[in-house]
C-alpha cells in the first residue's frame, strides 16, 4: 500500500512540476519578447489570438442564450451548456474544418442517441450492457470515419442511456444549434487564416533559436564543458519539435484559405509563411549539427583529444546568427518598423561576412591533431555560414519569407 501511495504522489508531483515549468516558460518567453521588441510589437504578435478568443467567447454566449430560449431544457437549464460546447469544438479550426467538424459532431450525436435508444429498449443498464453500448458506439464511429468525434458517439450513448430519451432529443437540438452558430461565426466574423498564427509561432521560434545562439556564444567566449553541450543539445531538440509544430500550422494555413472569402488576397501570405517555416527548420537542423560538433569536441569523439578550446571567431559568428534570427523573427509580424528591421538584418549579415573571412584564418588549427581538428572546426564554420545564408533576405534561398515592405514615402516638392 505505501508503494502505491508513493507512486501516486510521485506522479502528482511530476504533473505539478511540468505545469510549473510550462507556466514559467510561457511567462519568461513573454518577458523576452517584451524586452527584445517592446509592448507594441508584442501586441501585434498576439492580436490575432486575442481576436479569435474574443470571437469564440461571444459565439459561446450567443449559443447559450439561444439554446435556453429556443430549446426546452426544464429547470435547471444546465443542459443548455451543450450548445456552447459544440461551438468550441467547431470553431477552433479552419473554415473547412469547421464545416467538417460540425457535420461530424452532429452525426456523432445522432448515432449515439439512436444506439442508446435501440439498445436501451431491449436491455437494462448494467456494467456489461454499458460495455456493449460503448463498444457498439465506438465501432460505429470508427466505421463511419468520424475523426475526432468518434468518442462523441459513445459519450452521447451513455448520457442518453442513463438520463432518458428526452435528454437525447435535447442533445441533438443543442448540438445542431451550437454547430450552426460555430460555423456561421467562424465563416463570417474574422475568419481564421492561421497564417497569422503560424507567423507568430515562427517569430517566437526565431527568438528562441536566437537565445540559444547567444547562450552558446557567451559560453564559448568564457568557459564551457561537455555538460553544457548536452544541455544545449536538449534545448536544440526541443526547438526542433517547435519547428515541426510551426510547419504543421503553416500547412494548416494553406488549408485555411480553401473556403476563405479573401482567398486570393491571402495566398501570397500563406506562401510567405511556408517559406519562413522551411527556413527556420533548416536553421534549427544546422544549429543542432553545430552543437553535436561541439559535443564531439568536448568529449574527444572521433579520436580527438577532449578540448573546450575553440577560436573566438566562432563565438562572434554565433552572436551574428542570434542577432540575425531576432530580426528575421520580427519581420514575420510586419509593423511600421519593418523597413528599419530589414535594414538591420542586412547590416548584420554584411558584418557577418567580414567575420567569416577572419574566422577562416583564426580557425586554422596548429600542432598535434591539426588535421582532425580542422575537420571539426571546418564543419562548425560551415554550419554557421549555412545558417547565415538561410537568413539572407537578398541572396538567400528564402527571400520570399520576407514580407513585402512598401518603399518609404517620397518627400513632396514643397518640403
Amino acid at each position: 500500500m505505501p508503494r502505491s501511495t508513493d507512486s501516486v504522489g510521485e506522479f502528482t508531483r511530476e504533473l505539478l512540476d511540468r505545469g510549473n515549468i510550462t507556466l514559467r516558460s510561457g511567462i519568461e518567453h513573454s518577458v523576452q519578447v517584451l524586452r527584445l521588441h517592446g509592448v507594441r510589437h508584442w501586441f501585434s504578435r498576439e492580436r490575432d489570438a486575442f481576436a479569435q478568443t474574443l470571437k469564440t467567447a461571444l459565439a459561446c454566449a450567443v449559443a447559450w442564450e439561444l439554446a435556453k430560449r429556443v430549446i426546452y431544457h426544464g429547470h435547471p437549464q444546465f443542459h443548455a451548456v451543450l450548445a456552447p460546447v459544440a461551438v468550441l469544438i467547431t470553431m477552433q479550426v479552419t473554415i473547412y474544418q469547421t464545416f467538417r467538424r460540425g457535420l461530424q459532431q452532429v452525426a456523432a450525436v445522432l448515432l449515439g442517441v439512436v444506439a442508446a435508444l435501440v439498445i436501451g429498449r431491449f436491455i437494462d443498464l448494467t456494467w456489461y450492457t454499458l460495455s456493449i453500448l460503448v463498444i457498439t458506439a465506438l465501432i460505429i464511429g470508427r466505421t463511419l470515419r468520424l475523426g475526432t468525434q468518434v468518442n462523441q458517439v459513445a459519450t452521447t450513448s451513455l448520457l442518453v442511456y442513463s438520463l432518458g430519451k428526452g435528454y437525447g432529443v435535447e442533445r441533438i437540438w443543442d448540438t445542431l444549434l451550437g454547430a450552426g452558430v460555430g460555423v456561421v461565426a467562424n465563416a463570417l466574423i474574422a475568419p481564421p487564416t492561421y497564417s497569422a498564427t503560424a507567423a507568430k509561432d515562427l517569430a517566437d521560434l526565431a527568438d528562441d533559436l536566437a537565445q540559444l545562439c547567444r547562450d552558446v556564444s557567451k559560453a564559448l567566449s568564457t568557459k564551457w564543458s561537455g555538460t553544457d553541450t548536452r544541455k544545449w543539445l536538449e534545448r536544440s531538440r526541443a526547438l526542433a519539435g517547435d519547428s515541426h509544430d510551426a510547419e504543421d500550422i503553416a500547412d494548416q494555413a494553406e488549408e485555411a484559405v480553401r473556403y476563405h472569402p479573401r482567398r486570393s488576397a491571402l495566398e501570397q501570405e500563406v506562401n510567405r509563411v511556408d517559406q519562413a517555416a522551411i527556413c527556420l527548420s533548416h536553421v534549427s537542423s544546422q544549429l543542432n549539427s553545430l552543437l553535436r560538433g561541439l559535443n564531439d569536441l568536448a568529449n574527444g569523439a572521433r579520436g580527438l583529444p577532449a578540448t573546450t578550446e575553440v577560436p573566438e571567431a566562432l563565438s562572434i559568428l554565433l552572436l551574428d546568427v542570434g542577432r540575425a534570427l531576432n530580426r528575421f523573427g520580427r519581420l514575420q509580424i510586419p509593423d511600421r518598423d519593418s523597413r528599419q528591421v530589414l535594414e538591420e538584418l542586412k547590416v548584420i549579415l554584411t558584418a557577418a561576412a567580414d567575420h567569416q573571412l577572419s574566422a577562416i584564418e583564426d580557425m586554422l588549427p596548429m600542432g598535434a591533431n591539426a588535421v582532425e581538428k580542422w575537420s571539426v572546426h571546418g564543419s562548425l564554420l560551415d554550419e554557421v555560414r549555412r545558417m547565415l545564408y538561410e537568413l539572407d533576405p537578398v541572396d538567400g534561398p528564402h527571400s520570399l519569407a520576407i514580407p513585402e515592405i512598401l518603399p518609404p514615402p517620397v518627400p513632396s516638392a514643397s518640403t
